[in-house]
């Protein structure tokens, strides 16, 4: 799935308009129908607000190019396994069960 694409259903399925998208994340009308028509994508700030709107990965909003794995316990990541920072912000890097809320899960006993 394309960028484009993923923007437009996660919108359409959150019952955002596209004024009300480009408002929460500050840009304008213009450029999320720009985005949603495959004419530009949203830069690396404009993609990280969007991900914690949708609460889905950059990675998903990219279109899934490549396969995210927890740097801790290697298990393959989807979006509802990422892990959070404590302001909601999704950590592609490890999943929710080896960190939550800006911290490790688990203590070494060492």
């Amino acid at each position: 799935m394309n960028t484009k694409d993923v923007i437009l259903e996660l919108r359409t399925k959150n019952g955002m308009s596209q004024d009300e998208l480009a408002e929460k994340v500050f840009v304008t009308r213009q450029a999320v129908s720009r985005w949603e028509n495959g004419e530009t994508v949203p830069n690396t700030e404009t993609l990280k607000l969007l991900s914690k709107l949708f609460g889905v990965s950059i990675n998903t909003l990219l279109g899934a190019p490549r396969q995210l794995v927890c740097q801790c316990c290697g298990m393959p990541l989807e979006d509802e396994m990422i892990s959070r920072e404590k302001d909601g912000t999704p950590n592609e890097n490890y999943c929710k069960w080896c960190y939550a809320d800006g911290a490790f899960t688990f203590s070494d006993p060492d």
